[in-house]
């Protein structure tokens, strides 16, 4: 009878545990497939402390955490990365992608349309280059717009450069503004686009913005990751990711202080390239880089 009843237990043990991995395997057939067809994925997973995040930080690009029992670790990845994910054998949940939850956007196809005030909109990438080039049309003494270069995909990198005189080398502070390094980060795609159109508009009539475009030299740059941002179409955010049109996360592919050239291990993309020589060719004393997400600071070499 002793006999019986641990056969039974193990049958039942066994069948438990072939669930399980039955539904660990469906898990990761269905995140292989969004990789084939997005080229990333976003998931979550639970660590007990923050004793690992830094190693797995390495790995995966984390884009929040969760505080509670455990740590709940919301994070994107390419295919490379997930391979290497699933070696630390970490349960994971795969989640709705960020840029698949912006449905029926309010795109703005004409950039001369009567209500482009309300910026309730986001502008497609046609619209967005005609914004920008129309900026410099309408202020040709405070607005130039600079292409530093293209993305993979060839889209422009454009900045807008806002200055009393803006065709003359002034002993000014130079200050950078780029947003939407995460191409589905798309509220600092506007809202630079909105900035660039208060400064402009507003000098000469409101005091603290004349002091600033007399004083500084303020270069803004809303679409860092056009790719990313346009990937389900240039007339569309809807569709947007967080990597750029090589699957690789901008963020993570800078050269770092104590990580070397390469931390990520990728190469440098286009995008990186162009911003690391716009960087080494004017003196900024002050950076912002605006992200969407998780509320944070980081210091000092960002």
């Amino acid at each position: 009878m002793k006999k019986i009843f641990t056969f039974l237990l193990l049958s039942c043990f066994i069948i438990a545990t072939g669930s399980i991995n039955a539904q660990d395997n469906k898990q990761i057939d269905k995140a292989f497939a969004e990789l084939k067809v997005k080229g990333e994925i976003y998931f979550s997973f639970s660590i007990p402390n923050i004793n690992t995040i830094e190693e797995i930080g390495r790995i995966v690009s984390i884009d929040n955490v969760v505080k509670g029992k455990e740590l709940r670790i919301f994070a994107y990845s390419n295919l490379s990365e997930f391979n290497d994910f699933l070696k630390l054998d970490i349960d994971f949940q795969l989640e709705k992608h960020p840029g698949s939850l912006i449905k029926n956007p309010k795109m703005l196809l004409d950039p001369t349309h009567k209500d482009i005030s309300s910026w309730d909109f986001y502008p497609s990438y046609s619209a967005y280059v005609a914004m920008m080039y129309q900026f410099e049309t309408t202020y040709p003494g405070l607005c130039e717009i600079i292409s530093i270069g293209q993305s993979v995909n060839g889209k422009e990198l454009l900045y807008a450069k806002i200055s009393d005189n803006v065709d003359s080398l002034e002993a000014e502070p130079r200050i950078n503004y780029t947003a939407t390094m995460h191409g589905d980060e798309t509220v600092g795609y506007v809202l630079m686009l909105r900035m660039i159109d208060y400064l402009l508009t507003n000098y000469g009539t409101d005091a603290q913005v004349t002091n600033l475009v007399s004083n500084a030299e303020i270069w803004i740059n809303p679409l860092a990751n056009p790719d990313g941002t346009f990937m389900g179409g240039n007339n569309t955010v809807s569709g947007a990711i967080r990597y750029n049109a090589n699957y690789i996360d901008l963020n993570r592919n800078y050269a770092d202080f104590d990580d070397g050239p390469h931390p990520d291990g990728n190469a440098w993309q286009t995008e990186t390239v162009a911003f690391m020589d716009f960087a080494d060719s004017i003196e900024f004393v002050l950076g912002t880089n605006i992200h969407g997400g998780a509320e944070l600071v980081n210091y000092p070499w960002d």
